[in-house]
């Protein structure tokens, strides 16, 4: 039987949705367990791989204005997989970014062109032909701003590699810091092979109400970079402007900072209700977590999409 989940969802005010525990943690205590709701990642189903194909084989055909197979994959693997009532109100309800920084209607109009160029050829349900170029625009957004990278036996260099994402339900909702409190792993499903679980733990003791994040990008990145260029990869990819608390002590006067930074969101949490959170696939438990990663994990506890940045479009 499912256990409660380790975080809850709040509203914060000036800060959008942020996570916190829902209890007490030391380190390596799971905080969350969760299967995915989306998974677009060549290296776990073959119609996946064969949906990545045809996209290459369009775009090489130069029937229509150039575009990135990469950012129609996980899309149209949504719509195929999830159909159109979920897509709107699993996916469309995720982090999109600034609307600003949404393509304009112009730009959308032209990469839904990809979308019927893929309903014309039975890739995808006839019934996608109602999701309008802006519906199609923010769909691709929420899958580059929430997936995950998964590479389950490929290796770097392999047909395939970094191509696709999974998504979660509710760890899409965990904000990133870059001193997080929270790891991660991805493995496959041990009573599905064509399925994603991802184990969130506690990295250092967290208390109750305390905001949980984890890190989009790894250890060895997050130490390397200079504080100003950690952040313009963040905005650059992620679409927002660090507030955490390294960024803010590492960088104090910084006039770009955002004002609302996200070390904000526990400040002005108190009085912020609880949102409902899913536990559709959940199974939590509050035992210590091994350290030692199984033969099948192709997570990384330090980065998300990391390998996502450079945004490869050949396989």
């Amino acid at each position: 039987k499912p256990m409660e989940l380790g975080i809850v969802m709040r509203e914060v005010p000036g800060c959008g949705v942020a996570a916190f525990a829902a209890r007490d943690f030391e380190p390596g205590d799971v905080v969350l367990e969760e299967k995915a709701m989306m998974i677009s990642a060549v290296s776990v189903k073959a119609e996946n791989r064969e949906l990545w194909q045809a996209l290459v084989a369009e775009e090489r055909s130069n029937r229509l204005p150039a575009f990135q197979p990469a950012g129609h994959l996980g899309a149209l693997c949504a719509l195929k997989n999830l159909g159109l009532q979920a897509c709107r109100e699993k996916l469309l309800t995720k982090c999109i970014g600034p609307e600003e920084l949404l393509p304009s209607a112009e730009d959308a109009k032209r990469e839904a062109q990809v979308l019927k160029a893929c309903l014309s050829k039975n890739l995808v349900p006839a019934s996608a032909s109602s999701f309008s170029a802006a519906e199609y625009a923010r769909l691709r957004r929420a899958v580059q701003l929430n997936g995950f990278r998964f590479n389950g036996d490929l290796g770097e260099g392999e047909s395939g590699y970094d191509i696709g994402e999974v998504m979660f339900n509710n760890v899409s909702r965990i904000n990133h810091s870059c001193e997080p409190n929270l790891a991660f792993d991805l493995g496959r499903s041990s009573d599905d092979a064509e399925s994603v679980r991802i184990t969130v733990s506690a990295a250092k003791q967290i208390k109750e109400g305390e905001e949980v994040n984890i890190s989009y990008l790894p250890l060895e990145v997050r130490q390397k970079l200079p504080p100003k260029e950690r952040r313009k990869e963040l905005q650059q990819h992620w679409l927002f402007r660090c507030g955490c608390r390294r960024c803010c002590e590492e960088m104090p006067d910084d006039e770009e900072a955002p004002a609302a930074a996200r070390i904000t969101a526990q400040q002005h949490s108190d009085n912020a209700p609880d949102l409902q959170t899913s536990d559709d696939n959940n199974n939590n438990t509050n035992k210590q977590r091994e350290h030692s990663k199984s033969q099948d994990s192709s997570g990384s506890s330090q980065g998300i999409c990391w390998d996502d940045l450079a945004d490869p479009d050949e396989s």
